[in-house]
């Protein structure tokens, strides 16, 4: 057990105050940004960062080079070490306070209101007491909120996650494009799918999100542009375009299992590929240590999106 700093004459230049800094630090990237652009505040944490350095002693917590100061690796591996502490230690306050503990789980609006909130009885049976609060966020934006501790839980593509993540493989997230079949034109475009997209009107999500981009990309090696008539919000709206009868539209399949046929038409497109893949819940390993039931409301989340991905 660590016994450095229990009396007065090594506790010197330790303190939760200083851990803390250092854990805002980590969050934030670098000391500035931390002080919130202040710079007397920055001179504070640097101190305080410096004066940890001094307790630990022979140990460089904070990098060298550069403008914008940031952490060393023994740095950035202390402050996961007191993120966990401190939030451990807050757990255990809110415990005593009688103050309910929640899990956070973080996901993309369409899986949020397609598969979860349809599921809530069985995730909520499973959270042993827990306050389940849902996060909806861009996947793009996911990671770092697990970095950030702004969730406990992340649902996302495969592709964006690291080597000492925690997972569970919910399923294959695959794409088609979509189309009422009683869209004029529609019937020519048996070996053309993409073209379909540039003729046809087409809904999409507004921005310049990875996916659109990708396809717009696809077109232009073609000498071909999407034909835009709709930018909506999420791929619920786009999920409704289709349906209205108006539209053409490229859907994650588990979200789009009820455009069938006749009335609907689902294309296999080969050259999105590219954005099929795995989707996965994934955690840190250390948020397990404060949040045990984290594996048992993961392990209900791979349960009961299992149908939705056998379904085709």
């Amino acid at each position: 057990m660590f016994e450095k700093g229990t009396c007065k004459r090594t506790s010197k230049n330790f303190s939760l105050a200083r851990l803390r800094s250092l854990v805002d630090v980590s969050r934030a990237g670098y000391i500035l940004k931390a002080a919130k652009g202040n710079e007397t505040n920055a001179n504070k944490i640097s101190r305080q960062i410096g004066e940890l350095e001094s307790f630990f002693g022979r140990v460089a917590l904070r990098a060298k080079k550069g403008k914008l100061k940031g952490l060393s690796a023994e740095g950035t591996e202390l402050a996961k070490i007191a993120e966990t502490f401190l939030t451990s230690m807050q757990n255990f306050q809110d415990k005593v306070d009688g103050i309910v503990p929640s899990i956070t789980l973080g996901s993309g609006e369409t899986f949020l209101s397609s598969v979860l909130l349809p599921s809530f009885s069985k995730l909520r049976d499973s959270s042993s007491g827990n306050k389940i609060q849902l996060c909806n966020m861009r996947s793009s934006e996911l990671p770092d909120a697990l970095d950030r501790g702004e969730v406990d839980l992340m649902i996302v593509s495969e592709k964006r996650l690291v080597k000492n993540d925690q997972r569970k493989v919910l399923g294959r997230l695959e794409y088609r494009l979509y189309a009422p079949l009683s869209l004029e034109g529609v019937s020519k475009y048996k070996t053309s799918r993409l073209e379909m997209i540039s003729e046809l009107p087409f809904a999409t999500l507004s921005g310049q999100g990875e996916r659109r981009t990708f396809v717009e990309n696809l077109l232009r090696k073609k000498n071909k542009t999407p034909n835009i008539q709709l930018e909506c919000s999420s791929h619920i709206e786009m999920l409704e375009a289709v349906k209205s009868g108006c539209f053409c539209a490229i859907l994650p399949t588990f979200l789009a299992k009820e455009l069938t046929v006749p009335d609907f038409g689902s294309f296999v497109v080969p050259a999105l590929k590219e954005m099929h893949g795995k989707l996965c819940i994934a955690w840190r390993k250390e948020t397990c240590h404060f949040k045990p039931d984290i594996l048992a409301v993961a392990t209900k989340i791979q349960e009961v999106t299992k149908k939705c991905f056998a379904a085709k």
